[in-house]
């Protein structure tokens, strides 16, 4: 059996004499993934669906039996499951890494990303390698705190500005930049984002993932002597809700409740108009007393991602 390469407008592809996927409607793919994902994690997002944006999303089929699905394209496979009474997935998931790697750019890792505990050792078997660094998703309500800042603190909003050509930036980047820059430089978080330089922390694409009542409860906080931004905290979307892009306070300002203040501010601007906000956070991460006793609420753990690595 000769497979097919990859086609945005191919409708199913060959896996096997017994098995192919065939491209499904976002809708009715979402319901199954829901029910069949994982019900821990399924249950920490059951606001979302997983039939807003579907895109390249597939069923699984054995002869003319609908046994599952997965979302996949070139060096890309995630949302894996299968359907009772199914259960041999590693004999799907090997004919999907072969089909994968068929479509792939062997110069680059063919990944799957936020893999749950339940499929880390399916993936391992398969020859995904593990990422390093283990995360979650944490939410809390939004809800309103008396918010009180120490007079030596200036705080505002950040502001974002469009040029000619529709490119959007935040006036104050360089500013932003430079605070990341000093919170985060060397650290293991900065590690899992690949953000090494300065010019790693210049925020460039956030102005495309928020609106403007995220942006009134993002926060930039400034010494009122020197003038300098000590804080940030920006705020997006993830999907359709609220959810922390990036939080930092610089070293010589910890320990004053900054962030804690940052995060009652934004969850107190955002009461009635988003439910709950969301972040994610790296185990082990500093920060992450400070969400627990703010009251946010651990997700599911996940490896980021598995990858097989490029080829040479």
């Amino acid at each position: 059996m000769q497979l097919m390469g990859w086609s945005e407008d191919e409708i199913s592809y060959e896996l096997s004499n017994d098995y192919s996927i065939r491209k499904a409607g976002s809708e009715e793919w979402g319901v199954y993934c829901s029910i069949y994902y994982n019900i821990q994690y399924i249950g920490f997002f059951r606001e979302d669906g997983f039939n807003s944006a579907q895109k390249n999303a597939f069923w699984i089929y054995k002869g003319e039996s609908k046994i599952g699905g997965v979302r996949m394209s070139p060096n890309r496979i995630y949302h894996l499951f299968v359907i009772p009474p199914f259960n041999d997935t590693f004999v799907v998931l090997k004919l999907l890494k072969k089909l994968l790697i068929y479509w792939s750019d062997r110069t680059e890792p063919i990944k799957t990303f936020e893999v749950l505990p339940d499929q880390v050792h399916l993936f391992a078997r398969a020859g995904f390698w593990p990422d390093e660094f283990r995360c979650r998703w944490m939410q809390r309500p939004t809800d309103h705190f008396e918010v009180e800042w120490n007079e030596e603190f200036r705080i505002e909003s950040p502001q974002i500005e469009e040029d000619g050509k529709g490119v959007k930036r935040f006036i104050l980047e360089d500013q932003i930049a430079e605070c990341s820059y000093a919170s985060f430089a060397g650290s293991l978080e900065a590690t899992r984002r690949k953000q090494f330089s300065y010019e790693d922390f210049i925020p460039s694409e956030e102005p495309n993932y928020t609106n403007e009542a995220l942006l009134t409860a993002s926060t930039l906080v400034y010494d009122r002597k020197s003038g300098q931004l000590i804080a940030n905290c920006l705020l997006g979307l993830q999907g359709d809700y609220a959810a922390v892009y990036s939080i930092g306070v610089m070293p010589g300002y910890r320990g004053k409740g900054i962030a804690t203040l940052m995060l009652k501010r934004g969850l107190s601007l955002l009461k009635d108009k988003y439910p709950f906000l969301r972040l994610y956070v790296m185990e082990g991460n500093d920060a992450e007393s400070v969400y627990i006793n703010l009251g946010f609420v651990p997700g599911v753990q996940e490896i980021q991602s598995m990858y097989i690595p490029a080829m040479d």
